[in-house]
Order: C-alpha cells, then sequence, then structure tokens
C-alpha cells in the first residue's frame, strides 16, 4: 500500500542534526508515511535507521543542490504517496504537525501547499524565513511579536501566503505533478520559492497550517567560511533570478534597481550575517 505522505529528507553533513530530526518525526503523524533518507554525501550515522520499516536510504551518485537532491528522490519513489513533504534534517518535529498539514489538504482540495508554523531549534524565537514568509499575512504575521508562546488558536487552520519555506513543506502529489519539481536552476535557496509560484499558477492555494508547528535551525551546512560565503552568493545570485521571474515587471529596470540599492544592502546583511 502506498503509504499517505512521502517525506523526503537530504542530508548532507547531517551527524549532528539527522537522528533527532528522525527521532521526533516519529510522533509527527499518526496515519501512514515513509521516510525517504537521501544521503548527499559527509554523512557517517545514516546506517542506524536502515532498519526500520517505514525508512529507505538512497544516494545520490554525487553531492548536489537542494532542488536537485529532492528532485533525485521525487523520481524514485518520493511521488508515491498522496503528498510529498520536504523537510530540512536540521528541523524538530513537534507532535502531530504532519497530521494537522495532511488533515487540511484533505479537508481543502483547492490548497496545494502547506507549511507549519516554523520556530527556531529551541522554540525560543520564530524562524527568521517563516517570520519573512509570514509577511504577506498581516491577520498572522502581527501577532508573531508575541513569541512562539502566543495563544494563536484563534486564527483559521488556514492563512494563505504566496511564499513558503521548504524546511517543512507539504505539497498534494498531484500538485506537485502539475506544477513540475524543484527547478535546478536554484540549486539551494530560492527554489522553495519558486515552486510555490508555480503550484498557485496552476490553479491550487498555498499557505500555513497554523495547527502545527516545527522547529528549524537553519544552515546546518554552513560549516565554515568558505561554506558561508558559497550560501552568501547562492543567495545573491537566487534572489536575483527569482525576482526576474516572479516581480520585476520591467527586468531591465529591476536590475537596475537592484544593482544600485539591493545588492549593496544585501552584501551589508551578509557581511552582519544576516544573508538570508
Amino acid at each position: 500500500m502506498s503509504p499517505l505522505v512521502s517525506v523526503l529528507v537530504i542530508a548532507h553533513r547531517s551527524d549532528r542534526w539527522i537522528g533527532p530530526c528522525v527521532d521526533s518525526l516519529q510522533a509527527a503523524s499518526q496515519g501512514g508515511w515513509n521516510l525517504i533518507l537521501v544521503d548527499n554525501g559527509e554523512n557517517n550515522c545514516l546506517a542506524r535507521f536502515a532498519a526500520a520499516p517505514n525508512v529507505r536510504i538512497m544516494k545520490t551518485p554525487q553531492p548536489m543542490g537542494f532542488a536537485e537532491a529532492n528532485n533525485y528522490a521525487l523520481v524514485r519513489g518520493g511521488l508515491d504517496g498522496q503528498y510529498v513533504c520536504f523537510l530540512n534534517q536540521d528541523t524538530l518535529s513537534a507532535p502531530g504537525w504532519l497530521d494537522a498539514c495532511t488533515e487540511l489538504l484533505d479537508a481543502q482540495p483547492q490548497v496545494g501547499a502547506v507549511m507549519p508554523l516554523i520556530t527556531n531549534y529551541e522554540g525560543t524565537d520564530w524562524d527568521p524565513a517563516f517570520r519573512t514568509c509570514a509577511r504577506a499575512a498581516p491577520e498572522l504575521f502581527f501577532r508573531l511579536d508575541g513569541g512562539p508562546g502566543a495563544d494563536l488558536g484563534d486564527l483559521p487552520e488556514f492563512v494563505p501566503a504566496p511564499e513558503l519555506t521548504a524546511a517543512a513543506m507539504v505539497v498534494r502529489t498531484e500538485a506537485l505533478v502539475t506544477a513540475g519539481p524543484f527547478d535546478p536552476i536554484y540549486g539551494s535557496y530560492y527554489e522553495d520559492y519558486d515552486l510555490c509560484r508555480r503550484i498557485a499558477q496552476a490553479g491550487y492555494e498555498v499557505g500555513m497550517c497554523t495547527r502545527g508547528r516545527v522547529g528549524h535551525f537553519g544552515g546546518s551546512v554552513t560549516a565554515d567560511a568558505a561554506a558561508y560565503r558559497r550560501r552568501a552568493r547562492l543567495i545573491c545570485r537566487n534572489r536575483v533570478i527569482y525576482a526576474a521571474r516572479w516581480k520585476w515587471q520591467n527586468r531591465r529596470r529591476g536590475l537596475l534597481k537592484h544593482m544600485l540599492i539591493c545588492f549593496p544592502r544585501d552584501l551589508a546583511r551578509s557581511a552582519l550575517g544576516r544573508s538570508n
């Protein structure tokens, strides 16, 4: 029988993170799910999960970007379930979050993709990427100042937003097949935003599930200065690709504005350690 959810986790330099990620995932859903662990290089502890009945380990032929590694898994069994969950290796699952997302998708067939509310790894503040996505949803965003402990129970179960982070994102498989997988041009960063835009373009709604929560560290593979510089370069590059594709009405004018205003600002943010 096919699983309800295929959970895809790309593991790269994952030894510190993958154990808590997989262990906490066990409580994320009481329904049927299978985990595909993608060995994307420099991992030493994935073998401990090989005997689990709902875990499959596959290895990429060489280290790939996040988009390519997920696509590699999608065409090798990742599309077998009714839903696909993209989950980062440096996440901690709160009990029931995956069920909350799939129940929302079951009840609202017009919704193509959702993400839970995402905190930092310790659960003491909101994840920066999640905050960025939530800006498009004022009814939620202006409540985030109360911190993760704020009572958000009066909010609707589904809050629309045009962009979601794939740190934890659940996508209807038929919507993913219609929209297509991650665009490998991005490699890593902004490929999730681009996918959300294409899912919406295919006629589905995209947004946040307020009944689920996941903790996220962020930047778990950025272990040294060289990796950080590469990450910053990719973010700057991909921000331009994404804006040119989805935001700039006039690409020449948009690029000029970016080079004169946005690019210097992004360099300053990168220098301050705020490149995302």
